[in-house]
């Protein structure tokens, strides 16, 4: 094999590496970003909640007021009721007083239906605030580790594109550019290996006499159909890969 095409192959590797750590750098914010976005669910939840538990306060105190009212008159329905000499208007009264009755018993089971839901969203709050204390104390958590694995990537992409400018700095500058040129129309994957006749960049078949002269190891090959440029490991690492394959099937 040239040497000038083993560094490129090597190339090849840095600029898959460096793409691994490019995306795992750009999934971080991005995961930030959903789990904030829980957090703030959460909480608009919480504040929703709250808001309802001062609905249903303002409607347990205006129902209450109600009730208060209605006793009230009923207290002074009975007072008049002492007085009245007449017999039809003392049945009307009754009536009066009954209806007052019915009216403040059914105000009363409001208040009581009202009281059992704030007494609900007071334990639903309770339980939010948990799971809203729990979530801030993970996240901060996950910040924390995110921001050492930010280091170590940062770290690990400057070491990288060091090896990988050291690479491109030792290869012909027409080689390069054709690299750069194949890579960025078959996204990354300027390279590809030949196996038994076959570029595994396309999977298509290679001409003969080309697959020859790629095991002669004289000049710098590309895929008729792809135009990846191709590289040939040999027929023992050929054989390698194939058995390891099988086991791992």
């Amino acid at each position: 094999m040239l040497p000038e095409l083993s560094r490129l192959i090597d190339l090849h590797e840095l600029d898959k590496e460096i793409l691994e750590v490019d995306q795992q750098l750009n999934q971080l914010p991005q995961e930030l970003e959903a789990k904030a976005q829980e957090l703030e669910a959460l909480e608009q939840g919480y504040t929703r909640k709250q808001q309802e538990l001062e609905e249903l306060n303002k409607q347990r105190r205006e129902a209450e007021a109600e009730v208060d009212d209605l006793e009230e008159g009923i207290k002074e329905s009975r007072k008049r009721l002492l007085t009245i000499k007449k017999d039809i208007e003392y049945k009307a009264m009754l009536k009066e007083i009954a209806f007052k009755e019915d009216q403040r018993d059914q105000k009363e089971t409001r208040v009581l239906e009202l009281m059992e839901a704030i007494e609900s969203h007071r334990r639903e709050l309770a339980e939010m605030e948990q799971r809203i204390q729990a979530a801030r104390t993970a996240l901060e958590s996950w910040k924390a580790e995110a921001a050492a694995k930010l280091e170590r990537l940062r770290d690990e992409r400057a070491r990288l594109e060091a090896q990988r400018q050291e690479l491109r700095e030792r290869l012909p500058a027409p080689l390069l550019k054709r690299y750069e040129f194949i890579s960025q129309r078959r996204n990354g994957g300027a390279i590809a290996e030949v196996r038994r006749g076959v570029c595994t960049g396309c999977h298509m078949n290679i001409l003969p006499q080309q697959f020859i002269d790629l095991q002669k190891g004289e000049e710098i090959l590309q895929c008729p159909h792809c135009q990846r440029i191709l590289y040939w490991l040999g027929e023992e690492e050929e054989a390698q890969e194939a058995s390891l394959s099988r086991q791992a099937s």
